[in-house]
């Protein structure tokens, strides 16, 4: 043969192989090959009829994605049984399961109302189904024609998939000193904050307290918030036991020691939280509609002809009237606005919230801690309207709301008024009224925001529910009212204008007066910022009154610069201030260090005249470190006259069912990662994180009833240690505590060169099984043997055929784990002695014979 002819034949074979299609747990078409380029010796045979069908399936259970109509929906272990004779075998599923999944059984015929069983068939159920499962990747994906889906808002997540996580507890510290010295005074300040939690089944106990200490006075425990804490599913709704918060949707918040039960939005879709219209219209024939929000596409989908409903827009932030485009089959276009502008009291049409608190007001500073109870809901009644109010009784005490939220043209409306009467002992009922007005509006033209502007009006005889209780506690103590301060009223503005690649503009202002005290608490602040080719800068002036009448302004201006492009370019900062008549100029170095950014530091110096001939210096530095087990923080300053240290380190101690495990600082909900072996790998999203020496990890955040994608990253782990899959799924509830188990095979990984006893080379691609009759690797070039998960002494089987001759055995001893090459695995050298693989068990024979 020619060598051009030889070349052309090689590179026809490798597309051949290159071109074999992808697995499908349904079908594949057969695929022979020529084994020409594959055989050493003319005369071998090498089977590869195991290729024919592509990446053929075989029946077992395997950990996998799992993604319906391209949305992934949850990762489990789904179980394959035989298929059609040397196909693929197929995923079955229990009606539960396709339940799960969003398939709804109501929208097929009576054959699958009759379907049960642990072992369906998506594709005889369900009609144009199908399912398609990439081994390599894990991925089983599910292909379901839309009428046959249960209709749900984007971003659902069955309450099904919820968990409720494992019996666990925690304690979070995070404890500092701050020593300062000069003018011959020296003083310590030490502070530990505690949060400790114990989950129990669905209960989440939380306590919250410090510990403080100050040179010459002493050490201080504080008690700050005990409570347990419990979901309602079919509320959407958490209990709370103990010190909380009471919601700030219609009344302010107060703190209290008591019970309340209100709604959780995150118990909803991601598309039905916060307020978005309905967009409603009618298409002519099956047509495809696009919603567009200051020219950007934020929604697509196709309808059928008649009348339709949009009810899952995503929330995006204070509106901007959307653009609705319906194109037709003939390619006929409509188009309508609707319009979209929200206060936070808007809800979506049909939504509901509510809250209902009974307790004790928590109010350290008051001597008669008032007992009350308190109702709010809010309800969405069209695009337009959202009504809400409320009430409060409480000990001398009641209060009313009833109020309303517009959504317009012109923007966004809220209205409401509060009214409250006060028993004063001693001393005359007080009652009043208060006038809330808000309004919001974004004017796309422009790129103007008009993101808040509230104004509030209260009679003098009205009191809200914390300054009632503080004058009823003073008048029962004998003591003067008045040192209450009531509120008159309170306007308050923020504007933002975007001019695009010429920077931003900002407005912030506020005014308050009171009844029983002169003047008025005035703040007013403009501010721009901008990008230019080295960095970015800004500047602000404000102006602030106190109720005295003493003016004060500030003037502020920034500059950011990199010094560099790399991945760890510090940051240069410069700025300068005026405030009053005291100015000060200060230059600051910043950035971070290490693979995963777990080094931070800062640098700066400062230079403040205080007018008067009076000035001072101060330079310092501080650093903060994200490791495995905790966050270290440390700092050091110097100036005239003074100097300051300081140190801290935060984190939690986590025990759970594996254990106890040391941490970054974890959140209300979090994970613990489970991964056998896998000591040394990282979790990318958690810079700093590692797994530990017995295979624990804890992910410090997770979004409660939220799909939570957590991987792994085995870089830094043995090469003995195989992943079966680095990434899972986690669906907490809100407060728990849940185990993500990472499969792992554990063994030594070998490179090993077997010719056979008479030198030959093993046939390529031949089959490598361990004694069990597992695969443990496949035949490379040079009878090289690529084995995983092997002891550190045994056999493995190499097979190319039925014959006795198409067998051998290679008998190896592994050199220690110490001598390892740097490359991670062990590399000897063996023969393949023939007619050694009829020693196989019969278990491992029958193994073998199933393929």
């Amino acid at each position: 043969m020619k060598p051009v002819a030889a070349v052309v034949l090689a590179l026809v074979a490798v597309m051949g192989m290159a071109a074999m299609p992808v697995a499908h747990a349904a079908d594949a078409d057969d695929v022979a090959f020529d084994t020409t380029f594959l055989r050493a010796d003319p005369k071998e045979t090498i089977d590869m009829s195991r290729f024919a069908r592509g990446n053929v399936v075989t029946p077992g259970v395997y950990p996998a994605d799992i993604w319906v109509n391209d949305t992934r929906v949850s990762r489990d272990n789904v179980r394959f049984v035989g298929g059609d004779q040397g196909g693929s075998a197929r995923p079955c599923f229990s009606r539960k399961a396709l339940e799960v999944l969003g398939i709804d059984f109501a929208k097929l015929g009576a054959q699958a109302d009759a379907a049960g069983g642990d072992c369906l068939d998506l594709s005889a159920i369900v009609p144009g189904a199908r399912a398609d499962f990439d081994f390599t990747e894990q991925k089983l994906s599910l292909s379901v024609p839309q009428k046959y889906m249960r209709n749900a808002a984007r971003g659902y997540v069955s309450p099904e998939l919820w968990q409720q996580g494992v019996t666990a507890g925690f304690l979070s510290y995070n404890a500092n000193t701050f020593r300062t010295s000069g003018a011959g005074m020296n003083s310590t300040q030490s502070y530990i904050g505690l949060n400790a939690g114990v989950n129990v089944g669905g209960w989440h106990f939380r306590n919250q307290s410090s510990v403080t200490s100050t040179s010459g006075q002493g050490t201080r425990f504080n008690e700050i918030a005990t409570y347990v804490q419990h979901d309602v599913e079919k509320l959407q709704s958490q209990v709370t036991l103990g010190d909380a918060y009471t919601t700030g949707d219609v009344f302010d918040s107060v703190a209290f020691r008591g019970a309340q039960i209100a709604t959780d939005d995150r118990m909803l879709p991601e598309s039905q939280r916060g307020y978005a219209p309905v967009v409603r219209g009618t298409a002519q024939s099956n047509a495809r509609v696009t919603v567009r929000q200051s020219g950007q596409v934020i929604y697509e989908t196709n309808v059928a002809p008649g009348p339709f409903e949009i009810t899952d827009l995503y929330a995006t932030g204070y509106g901007g009237n959307l653009d609705v485009t319906v194109t037709e089959a003939n390619g006929r276009t409509s188009s309508f606005s609707v319009p979209y502008a929200s206060v936070t009291q808007s809800l979506r049409p049909g939504a509901m919230r509510f809250s209902a608190t009974a307790g004790q007001l928590r109010n350290d500073t008051l001597q008669n801690r008032p007992k009350f109870a308190q109702f709010t809901a809010q309800r969405g009644l069209t695009n337009l309207f959202t009504v809400y109010g409320g009430g409060i009784a409480a000990d001398g005490y009641t209060a009313a709301n009833t109020g309303v939220a517009l959504n317009t043209s012109y923007g966004a409306f809220s209205s409401d008024v509060t009214a409250a009467r006060t028993v004063v002992p001693g001393q005359d009922t007080q009652q009043g009224a208060s006038l809330r007005l808000g309004y919001s509006k974004f004017i796309a033209p422009t790129h103007t925001n008009v993101t808040v502007a509230a104004y509030r009006y209260s009679t003098a005889g009205y009191l809200g529910m914390a300054d009632a209780a503080s004058v009823r506690d003073l008048a029962l103590q004998g003591r003067d009212i008045n040192a209450v301060q009531r509120q008159r009223g309170r306007l308050q503005l923020t504007l933002s204008q975007d001019f695009k690649e010429y920077g931003s503009l900002y407005v912030s202002a506020s005014s308050q007066q009171y009844w029983n005290r002169d003047g008025s608490d005035t703040f007013f602040q403009v501010g721009y910022n901008n990008s230019f080719k080295y960095g970015t800068y800004g500047i602000s002036a404000g102006r602030t009154r106190d109720a005295r009448g003493q003016m004060q302004n500030q003037i502020m201006a920034s500059v950011t610069i990199p010094l560099g492009r790399g991945q760890h370019a510090p940051l240069l900062t410069t700025n300068a201030s005026k405030i009053g008549g005291a100015s000060s100029t200060q230059a600051n170095l910043s950035g971070t260090a290490g693979d995963e950014n777990q080094y931070s530091y800062n640098a700066y110096g400062t230079y403040a005249n205080a007018g008067a001939g009076t000035a001072a210096s101060n330079a310092g530095v501080s650093g903060v470190y994200r490791g495995e087990h905790a966050q270290v923080t440390a700092s050091a300053s110097a100036g005239s006259g003074s100097n300051q240290v300081s140190a801290g380190v935060s984190g939690s101690i986590v025990a759970h069912p594996g254990g106890v495990t040391f941490s970054q600082t974890v959140g209300d909900t979090f994970g613990v990662i489970h991964a056998p072996g896998a000591a040394g790998a990282s979790i990318p999203s958690v810079p700093g994180v590692k797994v530990d020496g017995r295979g624990y990890a804890v992910v410090p955040y997770l979004t409660p009833y939220g799909m939570n994608t957590v991987d792994i990253d085995p870089k830094g782990t043995s090469s003995d240690v195989e992943f079966e899959s680095t990434s899972e799924t986690a669906v907490p509830r809100q407060g728990s505590v849940v185990m993500m188990d990472y499969k792992t095979v554990s063994g030594r990984a070998a490179l090993i060169r077997a010719p056979q006893a008479d030198g030959k080379a093993l046939p390529f691609g031949a089959d490598v099984v361990d004694g069990a009759g597992h695969t443990v690797g496949v035949v490379a070039q040079d009878s090289q043997i690529f084995a995983r998960g092997i002891e550190d002494k045994g056999a493995v089987f190499v097979k190319w055929g039925d014959a006795a001759g198409e067998q051998c055995r290679v008998d190896y001893a592994l050199p220690t784990a110490s001598a390892k090459a740097a490359a991670g695995y062990a590399s000897v050298q063996a023969r393949c002695v023939p007619g050694a693989f009829g020693g196989l068990s019969a278990d491992a024979k029958a193994a073998d014979a199933k393929g």
